[in-house]
């Protein structure tokens, strides 16, 4: 079926000059720009923690430096990593919770602090055991890839959840 131009005209003509959504629009409109803010929060709390990642790298390289000059600790040497893993964790830890407005972790359902806590002692577990053998290079790596996981857990636990509109 072939439209001349006058008949196609006059269907354009018909046509209502303004559409209406189905749905009322607002409510995903504000949870976008929340979720944006929210964002842009985060993205500034990640920003603070590379910087003390570097800072306590280059302590930990000025560390392991200053106890090759002194081969007399090394024992000493290798119980001061340990320290200086525990210290960074510290600082990560409080700046990642500074980051998502201090929230109170008792809060949290009883399932995450068990979670939560189940890190947190395998974490104390290590350092102990690193105590007793401060030289073990897996405890160490242990030891940092448990913090690690602890950071993970936090930062998931408070990250907002994505939205779509």
């Amino acid at each position: 079926m072939k439209l001349s131009e006058q008949d196609l005209q006059v269907k354009i003509d018909e046509l209502p000059q303004e559409m209406s959504p189905e749905r009322d629009l607002w409510t995903g409109i504000e949870k976008a720009i929340q979720n944006k803010t929210q964002e842009s929060a985060n993205r500034q709390g990640k920003n603070i923690i590379v910087p003390v990642a570097w800072a306590a790298s280059v302590c930990l390289a000025v560390l392991m430096t200053w106890g090759s000059m002194t081969p007399t600790e090394d024992s000493m040497q290798t119980l001061s990593v340990a320290s200086v893993l525990k210290e960074d964790f510290a600082q990560q830890r409080q700046t990642l919770l500074v980051s998502f407005g201090a929230p109170d972790i008792s809060k949290l359902s009883p399932e995450m602090q068990a979670e939560l806590n189940k890190l947190a002692s395998a974490r104390k577990s290590i350092e102990k055991a690193l105590t007793d053998d401060p030289e073990n290079a897996d405890l160490l790596n242990l030891l940092r890839w448990t913090q690690q996981q602890e950071l993970d857990f936090i930062e998931k636990l408070y990250s907002p959840q994505w939205q779509s509109i």
